[in-house]
C-alpha cells in the first residue's frame, strides 16, 4: 500500500524480516509483513520497518523496530507461537504509533 508524498510521488513503507537461530517459512514472512503492513493504517510517516523473528530456550521472540522521519518506534513481545508473538508486537507498535500521532496533532 502507497500513498503519496508532499512531491506528489509515491512512498511505500519498506519491510525487512530477519529470522535468527531458526529458518522462517515463506507463509511465516507472508503473514510477518501482512500484519506489519496494517500499521500504515494508522500512522502514514512510518518509512521502514525492521522485524527480528528470533527463538531462545523455547520462546518464540518477535521484534519489530519501526522508524519514521525523526523517531523510531519498538516493540517487543515473546511467547509459544511466533505468529501470535508477531500479532501482539504489532498491537503494541499500534498503540505507539497512534500516541505519536495524537500528540502531532495536539500541536
Amino acid at each position: 500500500m502507497c500513498h503519496k508524498d508532499e512531491s506528489g510521488g509515491a512512498n511505500c513503507m519498506q519491510v525487512k524480516v530477519t529470522a535468527r537461530h531458526f529458518k522462517a517459512p515463506k507463509e511465516l514472512r507472508d503473514f510477518v509483513e501482512k500484519e506489519v503492513r496494517k500499521l500504515e493504517r494508522y500512522f502514514d510517516g512510518v518509512l521502514n520497518c525492521h522485524v527480528i523473528l528470533s527463538s531462545d530456550n523455547g520462546q518464540e521472540v518477535a521484534e519489530i523496530v519501526a522508524h519514521s522521519k525523526r523517531h523510531q518506534f519498538t516493540a517487543i513481545e515473546s511467547g509459544q507461537k511466533m505468529d501470535r508473538a508477531v500479532v501482539v508486537a504489532v498491537d503494541k507498535l499500534r498503540t505507539q504509533l497512534q500516541r505519536h500521532k495524537s500528540r502531532l496533532i495536539e500541536k
